[in-house]
């Protein structure tokens, strides 16, 4: 265990570890996105439809955007709500389009009203994260996924924090092009194949923070798989403790995560590396 000398205080480095993996297709809990969106498209009862599209929205998927679309043109007003709450719920930028075109034609209020609604929350929750187009230089085309946050904090600020970092240290990589959020399969599939690149996913995981003996404890998860099938290859999980913590102090857990982001991302760039495609 290497200490290591941070403003006004001493932090305590434990270097981050890579446990490689079988390689495995990801793992699913609950009906997939394809599942849900057939539902959504041919049940007949139209409250299997709703819930279907409510579950589209809890997703996160990119893939659940067109089949949301799609539910908009549906011929209950429920299910086009639903559809309607399930991409404001969603948060892709792509949802927006839609959203639009349907406000123009919608003739019920309730529904336009959510459509208003759900427009405001893509649009509020949105934010232009840092990506880069695969070049001559490329090597690997690699996408982040939304943070899963363990803690109390707002995940949307943990996200912010984490994407920027992850993305950044990236960036300072020539050899690595980074995909931009709300990308589809289909669309990354034809990037990286037009540039015959090595595509990889990267999913961050922010623990709890650790506050004990004075001390705090940040542990930074980056789980890497391929893509788009999203087959996991292995994880990355920094942890740093600083001591003289003793009570919550939000500044020094920002400091550690964005440090901790950075070691992973620097383990990634060596495996990557020495991975043949």
């Amino acid at each position: 265990m290497a200490r290591i000398r941070f403003p006004s205080k001493r932090l305590v480095a434990i270097l981050p570890f890579l446990v490689m993996v079988t390689t495995a297709p990801a793992a699913f809990a609950g009906p997939t996105v394809a599942e849900l969106a057939e539902r959504l498209r041919n049940a007949t009862d139209f409250r299997v439809r709703v819930q279907a599209a409510l579950a589209l929205g809890a997703s996160k998927a990119d893939d659940a955007v067109a089949p949301l679309c799609a539910g908009l043109d549906d011929g209950n007003a429920t299910v086009r709500s639903a559809a309607a709450a399930g991409l404001g719920r969603l948060r892709k930028t792509g949802g927006v389009a839609c959203l639009e075109r349907r406000a123009q034609s919608e003739s019920n209020a309730s529904v336009k009203s959510q459509i208003a609604r759900s427009i405001t929350q893509i649009k509020g929750g949105a934010t232009e994260l840092p990506s880069r187009p695969p070049d001559a230089s490329t090597k690997w085309y690699v996408a982040v996924a939304e943070t899963k946050n363990k803690g109390t904090r707002s995940s949307s600020e943990i996200d912010k924090i984490v994407q920027s970092i992850v993305r950044k240290a990236l960036l300072a990589n020539p050899a690595a092009a980074v995909a931009p959020s709300g990308e589809t399969a289909a669309q990354a599939q034809a990037v990286i194949q037009k540039h015959k690149v090595q595509g990889y996913l990267l999913q961050p995981t922010v623990e709890a923070p650790e506050y004990a003996d004075s001390s705090l404890t940040i542990r930074v998860r980056l789980t890497m798989f391929t893509y788009p099938n999203q087959a996991l290859q292995g994880e990355f999980a920094p942890k740093l403790t600083q001591s003289g913590t003793p009570t919550e102090d939000r500044e020094s857990e920002n400091e550690l995560i964005k440090m901790a982001c950075e070691r992973a991302v620097a383990r990634f760039i060596t495996v990557a590396e020495t991975t043949k495609p």
